[in-house]
């Protein structure tokens, strides 16, 4: 019995399992049918009775298990399991040892050397070659075939590194050299030998351990992963070396990576490959391999790494992302200083990968769409920032990678996300009306995602299956979900009628709950006129949920930050003085308890000055559940500036203390700050009003829409 990738994940799963694995477990981690999974299951157990190892077996309502002693026959089968008559390749695999093998060639491959090694039938692998060909046109090089030299791959040297170490992480991805190894083994045959030594344990390690000491010249700690795509990843650029293939940097580029601590790195690496494996490493190589080690994901980072500016960018970014992860996810991170950190740590390799050009395989990165949406779609609307930066787009893998450091920081937190819609915009006016109408409902509605952008020809042929709701600029047919029709440009009334009518249709029993209580009063009662009670019932509904509607609507800022909570002092004599003055009002109307500022003081203390959103800007802030009785911010000017640090940049004059009472409800007023405060005009006139009507003469002026 011949297994294939799939077989193989599932066996390591259950050797590996500390208890049983359930089907369902199976079918989300490969994303295939509880048919499939039973099918490959009896694979399995045929492969297992070969090799006379007692077959899975299956407890109901618990799943599929091993005992101990069948895990160790399992494990020692595998550490010498024959992969030429016992393991059938993925198409994905079938490709990337084809790439890896051509790029490091010592002798002519010809179809059969490949036929022989990767055990498949002609025509299978001519299909192979035909999407290989059809991945390398992505890197600009071409795969070529001559009568006497066999396959060959024809493009610049650096574009060949690239696809180089994109197809070793194909083959290496969640795996160890254990299993790369095995799979070399396949190009060692008696007669056909296509590349004896492409891989051995003795250079793997020698590398290993090279790229281990290098980590204190850098100061990052490398993941495991890292470690082993390096190591092999170097493996195979000494043959590049020693057949004479070497790269050209940009001379004003090399300048700029010499300056990173990468480079001496990089530097101490190649000294000691070029005394362990007798060649020389030319300044441009030492270079190339600088900016793998940029862009190699990492565990941590030494605090210095932040002087760079590069990175000093990618801080400010990376709060810029957590801002409106918060904004649209509507969560509030209580360990946000840690979790910029966190994200920084990722980023700052995503930069370098991206900037040069080195794609990695993200296996997750599809499931992470499947699985996880709401999570994904958040995501890429605050990697905005990141392209910013970057001056080019970020890949759907790279994305996913993001969305998985929000998710991991989600549950580590136990912060709530709350339920999010999927609408789709109609617009008949052309792309760009479209997109301006999906910036002004994501803003006024956090809590949904537009999914799709459809012309009105596109509306009628589209499925809408997984909408909530259509926002159209033009009278369309509802097709069992919700339709609002809007004028493309929301003025300040469209946009709260909308609202409105969103929340009440969210809230509105659907037809079959109308009837189930026509049903119930049918049972009890003489009806006189069945249509016109029905039509009562709908209203009744209707004007309920209006009502609701006014009381759940976002206040604007000048409704939340009223005249009567503007305060001027001359100044204060420490930060936790100024806080303490500024919340005062909050205070006295009872929208806080004293333990509200106790709480925002603590939060300063243990996670420095997060709440100084700009130079001279603080807005405190804490947790709702610290001490707000009901929504409401208050401003403070002091004529002296308070200090935070001793940078400059975190002393404050401008206080706005805001009490938030959930996660969604203070959103609108904190946007139109937010708006008023990246005006310089404004900030200029509230560093300089004297007067509590001035100041509200400015914060009206931002409380119109």
């Amino acid at each position: 019995m011949i297994l294939d990738h799939r077989c193989m994940t599932i066996l390591t799963k259950i050797v590996h399992a500390p208890s049983h694995v359930s089907p369902q477990e199976l079918m989300e981690d490969l994303n295939v049918s509880k048919r499939t999974v039973y099918y490959d299951v009896e694979k399995i157990n045929s492969w297992l009775k070969d090799n006379k190892i007692e077959e899975l077996r299956y407890v109901r309502a618990a799943g599929f298990f091993l005992s101990e002693k069948g895990k160790q026959l399992v494990k020692q089968t595998l550490s010498s399991f024959d992969k030429v008559t016992s393991y059938e390749f993925s198409p994905k695999e079938r490709a990337a040892w084809a790439a890896i093998l051509i790029l490091t060639r010592e002798k002519p491959i010809f179809l059969q050397d490949l036929l022989d090694k990767l055990g498949v039938s002609r025509s299978t692998l001519l299909a192979d070659i035909r999407e290989l060909k059809r991945q390398l046109s992505h890197f600009e090089i071409k795969l070529n075939f001559h009568k006497t030299s066999g396959y060959f791959i024809a493009g610049e040297e650096q574009a060949k590194r690239k696809v180089l170490i994109y197809f070793l992480t194909h083959v290496l991805t969640n795996r160890g050299w254990n299993d790369l190894l095995s799979e070399v083994q396949l190009s060692i045959q008696e007669k056909q030998q296509i590349s004896p030594e492409l891989f051995r344990r003795s250079d793997l390690d020698e590398i290993y351990g090279i790229l281990n000491e290098s980590e204190a010249f850098s100061g990052v700690q490398y993941t495991d992963e890292v470690m082993e795509t390096l190591s092999a990843h170097l493996s195979l650029l000494i043959k590049r070396f020693n057949q004479g293939k070497y790269i050209k940097m940009d001379p004003v580029e090399k300048e700029v990576i010499k300056e990173t601590n990468e480079y001496r790195a990089a530097q101490f690496i190649c000294r000691r490959i070029e005394s362990g494996f007798q060649l020389e490493v030319p300044e441009d190589e030492i270079c190339y391999i600088t900016t793998y080690l940029l862009g190699a994901k990492i565990s941590d980072y030494k605090a210095y790494d932040l002087e760079n500016q590069d990175l000093k960018n990618l801080k400010q970014m990376a709060a810029r992302m957590v801002d409106d992860f918060q904004k649209y996810a509507c969560v509030f991170f209580q360990n946000r200083r840690e979790l910029e950190r966190n994200l920084l740590i990722h980023l700052k390799p995503a930069y370098f990968r991206i900037k040069y050009g080195i794609e990695l395989d993200n296996p997750l990165a599809k499931p992470m769409q499947d699985s996880y949406q709401d999570l994904f779609i958040l995501t890429k609307k605050v990697v905005h920032h990141f392209e910013y930066i970057l001056g080019k787009p970020v890949s759907d893998d790279e994305v996913a990678y993001i969305a998985m450091h929000f998710g991991g920081w989600i549950d580590k937190e136990g912060v709530k996300v709350e339920s999010r819609k999927k609408a789709a915009v109609v617009c008949a006016s052309g792309i760009g009306t479209s997109r301006i109408l999906q910036k002004q409902i994501e803003d006024l509605m956090p809590f949904v995602d537009v999914v799709h952008v459809y012309t009105v020809r596109e509306y009628e042929k589209a499925s809408l299956s997984g909408l909530d709701l259509v926002i159209s600029t033009t009278p369309v047919s509802e097709k069992n979900v919700p339709v609002f029709v809007v004028n493309p440009i929301l003025n300040p009334s469209e946009k709260e009628s909308l609202l409105k009518q969103i929340q009440a249709a969210d809230k509105q029993p659907k037809q079959e709950s109308i009837e189930a209580v026509m049903d119930i009063i049918r049972k009890h009662a003489d009806i006189k006129d069945e249509s016109l009670l029905m039509q009562e019932l709908k209203a009744y509904y209707q004007s309920k949920n209006e009502t609701k509607s006014e009381v759940d609507h976002k206040p604007m800022l000048n409704e939340v930050l009223t005249a009567d909570k503007i305060q001027f002092a001359d100044s204060a004599d420490s930060w936790q003085e100024a806080l303490q003055l500024a919340s005062n009002p909050l205070l006295e109307d009872h929208s806080i308890t004293q333990e509200y500022i106790d709480a925002m003081i603590a939060n300063v203390k243990n996670m420095g000055p997060y709440i100084v959103i700009a130079p001279g800007i603080a807005l405190p802030h804490a947790r709702p559940e610290s001490g707000v009785k009901k929504l409401g911010m208050s401003f403070l000017r002091l004529k002296e500036s308070c200090s935070f640090s001793e940078k400059p940049e975190h002393q404050v004059r401008l206080f706005f203390v805001l009490a938030a009472i959930d996660n969604e409800t203070h959103l609108k007023a904190l946007s139109q700050l937010s708006k008023m405060l990246s005006d310089g005009d404004s900030q200029e006139k509230l560093q300089n009003a004297e007067t509590a009507a001035e100041v509200a003469e400015i914060i009206n002026q931002y409380s119109q829409d």
